[in-house]
């Protein structure tokens, strides 16, 4: 079974990377960095999808700096928000499973509780 992992340099894939490279169970994980496949085009995404039979694309690539992303709100618009939507568009056309990891920077953080899933979104900034 092929499984994309996408923005493997960032924290969270190298991460994952140092995980299932001590064990894979068979599994075939294709590390791609930001660098090595730009989520912000859908050829370049689509390109990617349909070279592989994938079964699953884990993205963990993301515009991840808060204040940098207020002072260059353009780049982290396509990177976190047409970069996915290129995934999920993608993935939906090869039957990929898509798993997209986000952050709690979406909430506004005046919830007395751990947020859901399917909780509304209230970002503060950007």
């Amino acid at each position: 079974m092929n499984i994309l992992v996408i923005g493997a340099s960032g924290q969270l894939g190298s991460t994952i990377k140092s995980l299932v490279s001590k064990k894979n169970d068979g599994l075939k994980f294709v590390f791609k960095s930001s660098a090595e496949l730009d989520v912000t085009d859908y050829k370049a995404v689509h390109e990617e999808l349909t070279s592989k039979q994938y079964a699953y694309c884990i993205n963990c690539a993301a515009f991840t700096n808060v204040d940098g992303a207020e002072k260059d709100s353009d780049l982290a618009r396509l990177i976190n928000i047409t970069g996915p939507r290129n995934l999920a568009l993608n993935c939906n056309e090869t039957k990929t499973v898509l798993i997209h990891i986000s952050t709690d920077f979406v909430f506004d953080g005046f919830l007395n509780e751990p947020y859901k899933e399917g909780d509304i979104a209230r970002p503060i900034g950007f």
